[in-house]
This record gives C-alpha cells, structure tokens and sequence, in this order.
C-alpha cells in the first residue's frame, strides 16, 4: 500500500511538472518579450571571460543531438560487452520511445508559445531542445549506474560527470544567445516530469519483465564480479 501512495505521488509531481510545462508555453505566447528574458539575456550577453564562454560553447556542442547519441551508444556498448545483452535492448527500446514522446511534448510546446530565438535561429525556441534531451538522457544514465550495484570509487565520481551537463547546459543555451530563460526552465520542467514518469514505468515493469525471463533484474550485479570491483 505504501508503495503504491508513493508512486502515485509521484506521478502527480510529474502530471505538475509537465502541466507547468504547458502553462508557460501560454504564458510564453501572450509574453514572448517579456522584461524577466530580456534582462537575463543583457546580463549573460555583457558577460566577457574567455574561459567561461569557451566553456558554455564546448558544452553547448556537447548537448547537441549527435554527440548524445554516440554517448548513448557508448553506454549501450558496455553494458554489451559485461554481458547484459537484454538489459541494452530493453534500455534501447526504452530511449526510443521516450525521445518520441519527449520530442512530440516538445514540439507541441514549440507550437503552443511560437516564439523565436535570441539569435534569429529559424527554430522554435520553446522549449531549449539541447536542455530537454540532455536532462532525460543523463539523469535516466544516472538511475541506470546507481541501480547497477557499481562500486562507490566508480559510482560517485560517474554520477558527477553525468549529473554535469545537466547543471551546466542550460546556462550554456543561454549564454551562447541561442534561448532564452524560460526556454531553459520549460525544459528543466518538462525534463524531469519526463524522467520521472520513465523511471516509475520502469521500476514497474523490471520484475515482470525479470520474471519472464526477458530482463536480467536492475538490482542484481552481473555474474562473478560488480561492474568496477575488478581487482
């Protein structure tokens, strides 16, 4: 029973998370140069320090499409070559379709607030693509090694490097004038309600997908050794 109350808690934060999502879509269109995004942009345009610019630029190319997917890819190829061969395809499947929805929620939000960049970029800019795509897949990275049972001196420092780019892409779209704020916090929103929604599907359907015999459990390390306790 208090599982379930959590889950459905749970669902609701993302249901909120992903209505305010669509709230500030409106709230985008009636506003689209609104003096909060305006001043915000100023400030981080008048910013001068090569080493902060060279950073949010290299992070800003980071977060784009084709190096996440051959991040992702890389992911899949270790967990192939330690012999969880199922456990990549269902993850595989898993990202497809939730880049489907996420892209689907993210151009509706797009056509909803029908605002242009900073930049003149001829793209929608709500919500920041970069932002939306860097959250999900990172933070779905991060569920995944902690539920791998890795070792503390290879869990914490990868759930760093992973937890970075989500810190940093945000600003990073904001500071090289390709979105402005709330483009960012529109996909932060629908960023996490997005995770959340996918880690509950998962956690529902691990054992049942165990049980068949279609998904080696999350929460059991491989044969032999823990990934990262290799002597």
């Amino acid at each position: 029973m208090e599982n379930s109350r959590g889950s459905r808690s749970w669902w609701i934060a993302a249901a909120i998370l992903t209505g305010l999502y669509g709230v500030l879509a409106v709230v985008v269109r009636i506003a689209p140069n609104n003096g909060i995004d305006r001043s915000i942009f100023e400030w981080a345009a008048a910013w001068n320090v090569p080493f902060l610019d060279t950073t949010m630029d290299w992070m800003s190319w980071f977060t784009d499409l084709r190096p996440r997917l051959v991040v992702g890819l890389i992911g899949l190829l270790i967990l192939v070559l330690s012999g969880r061969y199922r456990l990549a395809a269902v993850i595989a499947v898993v990202a497809a379709v939730t880049a489907i929805a996420a892209n689907g929620l993210d151009l509706v939000g797009g056509i909803v607030a029908g605002r242009a960049r900073p930049n003149g970029a001829p793209f929608l800019a709500y919500p920041s693509g970069h932002t939306l795509g860097t959250i999900i897949q990172y933070a779905l990275g991060i569920y995944l090694v902690v539920r791998l049972t890795l070792h503390r001196r290879l869990l914490v420092p990868l759930v760093a490097l992973l937890a970075l780019p989500i810190a940093l892409v945000g600003p990073s779209r904001v500071l090289v004038g390709a979105h402005w704020s709330t483009d960012v916090l529109g996909a932060y929103l629908l960023g996490v309600g997005t995770v959340i929604a996918v880690v509950l599907v998962l956690r529902a359907g691990e054992q049942r997908l165990a049980d068949r015999g279609i998904l080696e459990p999350l929460l059991q390390p491989t044969p032999d050794t823990p990934i990262g306790e290799q002597s």
